[in-house]
């Protein structure tokens, strides 16, 4: 499952067709074309700095003795790009005001959207479930109640 991110633009409700849907997952075309991927994405500084770094592995590897180097340091340069593009993208988003609403995972971005709808029309039907109570236990320290549902990966139904 990929996890995508929903933001919604600044005064926007949750509900609003506006939300922008990106998804947090290793991006192919970021990791074939690095610098024209970012340009793409409006990443011009970013766009511009990658090509030059690649123009400049693509000059210094016919160097004697830097052919290896400047192979490794592409590679590194585009796994970096398609791992952190979409953060960059989601960076940008926050930067112009937009707020994270969700992280929904799903398959695809069509599922995604549905879950996120679906999500919405939920939350406004059904109230939220209690949060757990905290109580005095075992020297006066405050412990969840078990009589209240609590958080984690494991249930302690009232043991310890």
């Amino acid at each position: 499952m990929t996890p995508f991110l929903v933001y919604l633009p600044p005064g926007a409700r949750p509900d609003s067709a506006d939300a922008v849907f990106v998804a947090d997952r290793f991006a192919w075309p970021a990791f074939v074309f690095p610098a024209f991927w970012l340009l793409f994405k409006r990443q011009w500084a970013s766009g511009i700095a990658v090509f030059i770094l690649q123009s400049a592995m693509t000059a210094s590897g016919g160097l004697a003795g830097a052919g290896l180097a400047a192979i490794l340091i592409e590679l590194a340069l585009r796994l970096l790009v398609a791992l952190e593009g979409p953060t960059y993208l989601a960076h940008r988003l926050e930067k112009r005001g937009f707020a994270l609403a969700a992280v929904v995972p799903a398959p695809d971005l069509k599922t995604a959207e549905a879950m996120y709808g679906a999500t919405l029309h939920d939350l406004a039907t059904d109230p939220a479930p209690p949060l757990p109570r905290f109580g005095l236990g075992l020297n006066e320290v405050r412990t969840i109640d078990p009589a209240n549902p609590g958080f984690g990966l494991f249930d302690t139904y009232g043991s310890r």
